[in-house]
């Protein structure tokens, strides 16, 4: 049995070394150590698009302000209060001065985790030019940014879901040689042994590896569709 296991553990090792000592400059080394890389690193950027600033409390707290009756200034000032990280600090910073806010906001947009506020920016300038209400506007961007998160989060637990069964999945092949050589059917001396087996087992390689480069496509295919 600990022969089994060590055969076992050498053939593991030696797919490993199969991926990691293919030559370093060649276009398929450099494309299976990119998707492993993607793979090990989880869901891609796009999947955590939600911004750490909390704008879609401060939009909220906003339309909340301007229902009430409050003067737009004051109620950015009183929106943004209590709020941590500060999402609109310029912005906050031209209603004390009487500057123009909406030049501020989108300067905010700019910053790391703001571009939703650049939607708040164009209400707002449209609200001054017009005399047009600025709740509904702000509210509707808020409602936005919340169905935009809950699907974003749907998606998260979908596609950890996915990468699950795929590594449960990944893991099959080395369940089945376990198996194999535990019965004493040893089919690591045909993989390892013969041509023909050979053959096999660096096709198998190659699909595992052509198998994670779908899953992120599909993973990435999906997201954009959102």
């Amino acid at each position: 049995m600990n022969r089994d296991v060590l055969v076992i553990c050498a053939a593991a090792a030696a797919a490993f070394a199969v991926v990691v000592q293919w030559p370093r400059h060649s276009p398929q080394a450099s494309a299976a150590r990119g998707i492993v890389a993607r793979w090990r690193a989880g869901p891609p950027a796009a999947l955590r698009r939600t911004p750490a600033l909390p704008i879609t409390e401060l939009l909220s707290a906003l339309a909340a302000e301007l229902e009430a009756g409050q003067p737009t200034d004051l109620a950015l000032r009183a929106a943004a209060e209590g709020l941590a990280p500060n999402p609109c600090p310029q912005a906050l910073a031209a209603c004390r001065s009487g500057t123009a806010v909406a030049e501020a906001l989108r300067r905010d947009a700019s910053a790391p985790g703001g571009q939703s506020l650049g939607g708040l920016a164009a209400c707002w300038e449209v609200a001054e030019r017009s005399g047009a209400g600025l709740a509904v506007a702000v509210a509707r961007l808020a409602e936005g940014l919340r169905a935009g998160a809950q699907a974003d989060a749907a998606l998260a637990g979908e596609v950890a879901a996915v990468r699950t069964s795929a590594q449960m999945l990944a893991g099959l092949p080395l369940l089945g040689l376990a198996i194999g050589q535990w019965i004493g059917a040893e089919p690591l001396s045909w993989l390892l042994g013969s041509w023909l087996g050979r053959g096999v087992l660096t096709t198998g390689l190659a699909l595992q590896v052509a198998g994670m480069a779908w899953l992120h496509q599909m993973v990435a295919s999906a997201r954009s569709q959102l």
